[in-house]
């Protein structure tokens, strides 16, 4: 099988404190994949080690074949699209100009370009704030913006930090299709969320993160057979141990 992602002992700390301690990971190529855990498990760290914002202490992240390093960082980050949390944006651009202005470091800037603008914006219903500074978005337009900013760049494997936070629930029904048609052309989308549903019925495979290591990586058949007796939250609660705080805590109310 190939891997669109292989992370290789891969460890990260703040002040000497770990947040990542030698995590281990492959991801399908052509595959969504979601990966889960409690707040401050360490998954918006690892998203920034694998985007390169964030500096990795040691270990190896692979992306397409390539090791991520100073040498392959452009050649793979031609590849290679993020949304993040919150997402960043350049806040003096009108969306238009800031749609266009990253695609055209992409190289996919060409005819067709603002059709497939005009169509995805009236899609996410963002359309009337395309000559709108981005300033002057709310969160949810935001988001809608940076993901459909990241589509249009073509990406192999694209990266989405709690994509779903901030955005309507008809934007992320429409974000849910996308992605799966994303899959559909191979292409990899990383999903990270604490967030059990949003991955649950979206992730052909889901790993559970947890104080900076994975507990438990769920291919689709694993998921089925587990869940014919547990549901994926009493799973996870298995595996973070959250069961000790539960609703004998609330026998007061």
């Amino acid at each position: 099988m190939k891997h669109a992602l292989s992370i290789i002992d891969l460890t990260k700390a703040y002040e000497s404190k770990p947040v990542l301690q030698g995590l281990n990971l492959d991801v399908p190529t052509g595959s969504i994949f979601g990966l889960i855990g409690p707040n401050g498990a360490g998954k918006s760290t690892l998203i920034g080690c694998l985007t390169g914002l964030l500096e990795k202490e040691g270990g190896q992240i692979v992306i397409n074949g390539h090791e991520l390093n100073a040498s392959n960082e452009l050649l793979i980050k031609k590849d290679v699209a993020s949304v993040l949390q919150p997402p960043l944006l350049f806040e003096n651009f009108t969306s238009y100009e800031f749609t266009t202005y990253v695609c055209e470091m992409y190289g996919t800037s060409g005819d067709a370009l603002n059709d497939k603008i005009k169509s995805l914006f009236t899609y996410f219903e963002i359309d009337e704030y395309l000559y709108v500074k981005v300033r002057q978005l709310s969160s949810g337009s935001r988001k809608k913006l940076a993901f459909c900013t990241a589509i249009l760049t073509e990406p192999k494997l694209l990266f989405l930090d709690e994509p779903f936070e901030s955005v309507d629930v008809i934007s992320i029904g429409r974000m849910k299709t996308v992605i799966r048609k994303l899959r559909d052309q191979g292409i990899t989308v990383f999903i990270t969320s604490h967030i059990l549903e949003v991955v649950e019925n979206l992730c052909d495979d889901i790993a559970i993160l947890n104080k900076g290591k994975i507990l438990a990586y769920l291919d689709a058949k694993t998921r089925r057979e587990l869940q014919k007796d547990s549901s994926l939250n009493e799973i996870f609660e298995d595996y973070v141990g959250t069961k000790t705080s539960g609703d004998e805590l609330l026998d007061w109310m």
